[in-house]
């Protein structure tokens, strides 16, 4: 999803049937464009200002161009192919976001139209089922985790890494870990590479927002454990069916527009979190758990909006508190009284770190863990309501408060996630 790309193309609204079976862009309908991504967006400039199909004119006068497709809700997917027909592609999220008309003297000129495009794939036919059965993920540094695979080996001997009864809102899959070469001829020398794929086996086929939902569950908790940036560089939906003979290519490039990814990746095998031939074994215990635990899976989207992202401290602090807030409202007393003071739940969430006290005094020396959350719960409602003005001190001297505070909550959820300790909410 990195790699940049500008290609003109052909834009068909809807596909054309032929006796033979075959779907393609109308030869006589379809429009001229250019669709590009770069750094991350993709745009397509279109020679035209498609209208709405069933739009009803009110007395043949049209409002504020109510008649015109404005997003992907006015109309249903588009098609566009190459010039010369070797590319192809479904666009399905689109909206617009420019319209131009040149008026012109002593020759025709026409309305052009740009649009953002959020969700997209990459084919090779357009005969394909909307639904999913199988996915392929391909994220920043997984094969330097695992460091199961290399060049050398023929990867088609090499056994898949199988992962088994899993569960994702309560619907079944398992996931491989496969390796897949690559080996380009040069002049004097062979060039071999290996990349590393996890491919997800559904029992039942499943609708892309299942999968992305999927895929940035595994993208979190990944980036927690081996405490790096990870993007999911690729998406791969459905497979080749059929014998060697016939042979039908479902497969799908997707490209959607992420929350996170960031511009590049490199892999350095060093400062890794925690190695996998430390987990190896309990491995798929703990991605089982992970993937059945929604409140734990939140959590750690609370602290990933904190730490991918550049925001506002006091919007840190919020996020941060807020989400042990809700990953314990629900946790007890032994009396049976359910913890609702803000300052315990921190106590029992930091609680899970043995030497946080020793982490807190390495950062800033003198401070104790709970002088930390006392600091972080009264800044959290002085940015929320007002209170507790006389405790508050300027976001800039709370910047090393929440460096640490952050440290902590980053090694509780990676111990969280690999069952290193008990869950106590």
């Amino acid at each position: 999803m990195r790699d940049d790309f500008s290609f003109p193309v052909f834009v068909g609204y809807e596909l054309m049937n032929t006796k033979s079976g075959i779907k393609g862009v109308d030869p006589n309908k379809r429009i001229a464009g250019q669709l590009t991504l770069s750094h991350g967006a993709t745009y397509l400039d279109l020679a035209d200002a498609p209208e709405k199909k069933m739009y009803q004119h009110n007395n043949g006068i049209t409002y504020n161009n109510n008649d015109k497709v404005i997003s992907n809700g006015d109309t249903n997917n588009w098609y566009a192919t190459s010039w010369d027909g070797s590319r192809l592609f479904i666009l399905r999220k689109f909206f617009n976001v420019d319209s131009k008309m040149h008026f012109a003297y002593n020759h025709f000129s026409e309305e052009t139209t740009k649009w953002l495009i959020t969700d997209f794939e990459m084919v090779s036919q357009f005969m394909l089922t909307d639904e999913v059965y199988q996915a392929k993920l391909y994220m920043d540094h997984i094969f330097s985790w695992f460091r199961v695979y290399n060049p050398n080996q023929d990867l088609s001997k090499v056994n898949s890494i199988e992962y088994n009864d899993l569960i994702f809102q309560e619907k079944k899959l398992k996931i491989l870990v496969r390796g897949e070469g690559n080996q380009k001829q040069e002049i004097h020398s062979i060039i071999k590479t290996v990349n590393l794929t996890m491919c997800l086996l559904f029992e039942e086929s499943q609708n892309r927002q299942y999968i992305y939902q999927i895929a940035v569950a595994l993208r979190n908790m990944f980036q927690i454990i081996i405490n790096k940036r990870i993007g999911i560089s690729r998406i791969i939906l459905n497979r080749i069916n059929g014998d060697e003979l016939i042979q039908s290519d479902e497969r799908e490039n997707w490209f959607i527009e992420q929350s996170y990814l960031p511009e590049e990746s490199k892999e350095i095998i060093s400062d890794i979190g925690i190695p996998y031939a430390s987990i190896s074994s309990n491995f798929n215990t703990i991605l089982k758990q992970y993937l059945e635990d929604e409140k734990l899976q939140n959590l750690v989207n609370s602290f990933l909006l904190v730490d991918q992202f550049k925001i506002p401290i006091a919007t840190a602090i919020i996020t941060l508190v807020s989400g042990i807030e809700t990953y314990y409202n629900q946790t007890k007393y032994k009396n049976g009284k359910t913890i609702g003071n803000a300052h315990k739940k921190l106590q029992r969430f930091l609680a899970l770190l043995d030497n946080s006290s020793e982490i807190v005094q390495q950062e800033i020396p003198n401070l104790t863990v709970d002088e930390l959350i006392t600091r972080m719960r009264d800044s959290r409602d002085y940015f929320i309501h007002g209170d507790k003005a006389d405790r508050f001190v300027s976001e800039a001297e709370l910047v090393p408060y929440l460096i640490v505070f952050k440290k902590l909550y980053q090694q509780i959820l990676a111990k969280l996630i690999v069952l290193d300790v008990k869950k106590n909410n």
